[in-house]
């Protein structure tokens, strides 16, 4: 009796579990958020200021990503289908900047290749993944005087980024990222 009882019912989680999240590479996956808006929930960290989130093209986010402006890297990101962005800069004394952009692409599948991309385009890298944070994607260069963090996860169509340089500290990084990813998902931090 129970085995016929537990083959409808997972049957039926199976169905509501396939109900959930994009059924294909080019869906959503998830709603769009506002970027700017997303963008505003995160406090200033430390001594670290700077003004509120911006709405930003595909140059400004394509700097936001890797730190210098290249336009060819502009044109794919227009490409690959930009659909909205915006990013926001703190700068504090010492040569600390962090950048986070927050944009919004056709599917979560594109989202999570495009923050890949950017966090593995950091020359002389090695691979950083706050434990925190697992299912994120971070690249660090700590080395010679040199040191740039960059932290990227997907929620849904949108890509959540961190990028820092300078005496930023690892867990002021992995932070704001985590405030990002639970405010896209709904939830409180």
């Amino acid at each position: 009796m129970r085995a016929r009882l537990a083959i409808p019912l997972l049957a039926l989680v199976a169905a509501l579990a396939g109900a959930c999240g994009p059924t294909g590479p080019g869906e959503e996956g998830g709603d769009p958020v506002d970027p700017v808006a997303l963008l505003s929930v995160l406090p200033s960290p430390g001594d670290l200021r700077g003004p509120p989130a911006e709405p930003a093209g595909a140059e400004e986010l394509q700097r936001a990503l890797t730190g210098a402006p290249d336009p060819a890297i502009a044109a794919r990101l227009r490409e690959r289908g930009l659909r909205e962005a915006a990013v926001r800069r703190w700068e504090a004394r010492g040569g600390a900047v962090m950048v986070a952009s927050v944009s919004v692409w056709p599917s979560r599948l594109l989202a999570t290749g495009i923050g890949a991309d950017a966090v593995r385009a950091l020359p002389g890298s090695e691979a950083w993944t706050p434990g925190e944070l697992r299912g994120s994607r971070g690249a660090r260069v700590d080395e010679g005087g040199r040191r740039e963090l960059r932290l990227s996860d997907a929620v849904g169509p949108n890509l959540l980024y961190v990028r820092a340089e300078g005496p930023v500290p690892d867990d002021v990084v992995a932070r704001q990222l985590r405030r990002l990813v639970q405010t896209a998902q709904g939830g409180a931090f």
